[in-house]
């Protein structure tokens, strides 16, 4: 079984969460993949382009995947093309998050991203803006309404979430079975959680 995390939007493997749970991996001897899913240039990325990497990377094993944010839905969408995909440790996962992202940044800077070809986003792994493709948004768009197989799956969020709201992930969550949700009282960035995300993730892959 390979362990794996997918960090989120405009974020990297360096970000808190991503390094400190790869630290609490180690304590127990175990490796926790990170991925950087720039792949190399953050202006030309796509989650076509970031789950073929995926695939051609990890594909073969079996995989218990976690994920924050974006890259939550990430790994919903991989569980979805890879039967290796065994369970799912998601984070504030952006569900569908072509429709939602075109929703929150409206119709208007959606026709300017598309007719200047590129948007800039505060990139936190970067720590600079950096402009992003407009293929990203049509790719997504293109991928809505995939949902993952019915595999074990268990979904922390936080209440005070004003980037992915928790209801996001009730809607998932809704009618399928081997889905757990824990609604937190903390916010997108989950910092304040760390430890409790811990526990979560060793209990959840019984792993301690």
């Amino acid at each position: 079984m390979k362990f794996i995390y997918l960090h989120g939007f405009a974020s990297s493997p360096k970000s808190f969460k991503a390094q400190y749970l790869k630290t609490e991996f180690a304590h127990l001897g175990l490796k926790l993949e990170l991925p950087d899913l720039n792949l190399g240039n953050f202006s030309t990325i796509t989650l076509s382009k970031q789950l073929a990497f995926l695939q051609n990377s990890f594909g073969d094993s079996d995989l218990a995947i976690a994920g924050s944010s974006l890259g939550g839905y990430l790994a919903t969408l991989w569980a979805a093309v890879n039967p290796n995909v065994k369970s799912l440790f998601l984070l504030a996962p952006a569900f569908d998050f072509g429709k939602h992202f075109s929703d929150y940044l409206g119709k208007e800077a959606i026709a300017a991203w598309q007719s200047s070809g590129t948007k800039e986003f505060e990139h936190f792994g970067q720590m600079n803006r950096v402009g992003l493709g407009y293929e990203f948004l049509a790719d997504a768009l293109n991928l809505s309404g995939i949902k993952p197989p019915e595999i074990p799956i268990l979904i922390l969020h936080g209440r005070q979430d004003i980037v992915v709201p928790y209801q996001l992930s009730q809607e998932f969550a809704q009618g399928r079975a081997n889905t757990q949700l824990e609604i937190l009282e903390t916010d997108h960035g989950m910092t304040n959680a760390i430890a409790y995300i811990n526990q979560s993730i060793q209990e959840f892959w019984q792993i301690k």
